[in-house]
């Protein structure tokens, strides 16, 4: 039995200092995309997709975002990449520093960062050849 939804999509809100600064982070070292943004008296966002993922980055001191009682929240977002080191070279290369030890499991190996807000973020290599979770190699920024 299937169930229906109203829900078309979704996207992971993220709560940033300064939009733009966060929309160059995103797409300039993770090769996001980005869709749309807007500046205003009432908010300031930007929406970006890429590696099957949707981020709307929002100012976190627009009047809209306070008076919901929005706050930043932890959360994490994992990129999934062919291989670990690989990855992070080409992110170092854009400005991104990493924990210095990448986590490893049975399954992954993980590399952690974190954005220009302290959002945590992580590359995850699956360490059985031949399996792999829907996930996109990291593409050049513009």
């Amino acid at each position: 039995m299937s169930v229906t939804s109203p829900i078309d999509s979704a996207a992971c809100n993220v709560m940033v200092q300064d939009v733009e600064r966060a929309v160059r982070f995103y797409t300039r070292a993770l090769g996001m995309r980005l869709e749309s943004s807007h500046s205003g008296p009432a908010a300031d966002w930007a929406e970006l997709s890429g590696h099957g993922l949707r981020i709307v980055l929002l100012g976190s001191d627009r009047p809209t975002v306070r008076d919901a009682g929005l706050h930043p929240v932890h959360l994490t977002i994992g990129f999934e990449v062919d291989e670990v080191e690989g990855a992070m070279l080409v992110l170092r290369e854009r400005g991104v520093e990493f924990a210095p030890e990448v986590a490893e499991d049975p399954e992954f190996r993980i590399a952690h960062f974190s954005d220009p807000d302290g959002t945590p973020l992580f590359l995850r290599e699956r360490k059985r050849q031949g399996v792999r979770a829907a996930g996109v190699p990291i593409a050049a920024g513009p």
